[in-house]
């Protein structure tokens, strides 16, 4: 497949660069949100040997590709002037509706991630799969490894979310994962978990467990 000719392909029918004004993809689908879905052909798009078909979900215009959707998506964004981190900053043409909006930050935000939690909890299957027909004990070495490779994607749920909210959102990706990783250092997870009032130059902290969550990481 020639992926630079099938992106070029899809930024034309999809209305040009001017009307595309984000784009993320996840495991199968590029997914676009455009200023005016009216302005893409979906009868020549869907004509294209690379599309295996057209789904429009709210406001989102989504290409299904298949597997090599990480490659057209690479190739959209180097024949185009949008980023990964910066695809979505631009503001304009119709005004989403709040509902559509809320469903656009969570694909956003949730899909980069997929990826990862998908495999992780393949992972933790296998190995409640092979605790459960006496092919590994809980107790072993080869347990405990599969357990922190399986574990780790969601025990550090916020840093993968940190970076994709701040690419969504415009925000510099390393900072928002330094601030997941502060919020997982074990120094302060001790201190949160120690029972005791704590304070911060005098404000109160409500005393949790950041690990595996999804809402603080957001807010913050």
């Amino acid at each position: 497949m020639d992926y630079n000719k099938v992106s070029k392909d899809i930024l034309q029918l999809v209305g040009g660069e001017e009307n595309v004004q984000s784009v993320i993809h996840c495991m199968t689908r590029l997914r676009f949100n455009l200023y005016d879905n009216a302005k893409a052909d979906r009868a020549k798009l869907e004509s294209l040997p690379a599309v295996m078909g057209i789904n429009i979900s709210g406001q989102q215009f989504q290409i299904i590709i298949g597997n090599d959707v990480p490659k057209v998506y690479k190739a959209i964004i180097a024949n185009s002037g949008l980023s990964d981190e910066k695809a979505g900053l631009q503001q304009g043409g119709k005004k989403k509706n709040v509902l559509s909006a809320i469903f656009d930050v969570i694909s956003g935000v949730f899909t980069p991630i997929l990826p990862a939690i998908a495999g992780a909890g393949m992972i933790k299957g296998i190995i409640a799969i092979a605790v459960t027909f006496g092919w590994m004990t809980s107790e072993s070495q080869v347990h405990t490894i599969l357990s922190a490779i399986g574990d780790g994607a969601f025990y550090f749920l916020p840093i993968l979310l940190a970076v994709s909210a701040a690419r969504k959102f415009g925000s510099n990706p390393y900072v928002a994962a330094a601030i997941g990783a502060a919020i997982l250092h074990p120094d302060l997870t001790a201190l949160l978990g120690s029972g005791k009032s704590i304070s911060f130059v005098g404000l109160p902290i409500t005393a949790a467990t950041y690990s595996s969550t999804v809402i603080p990481i957001l807010l913050a």
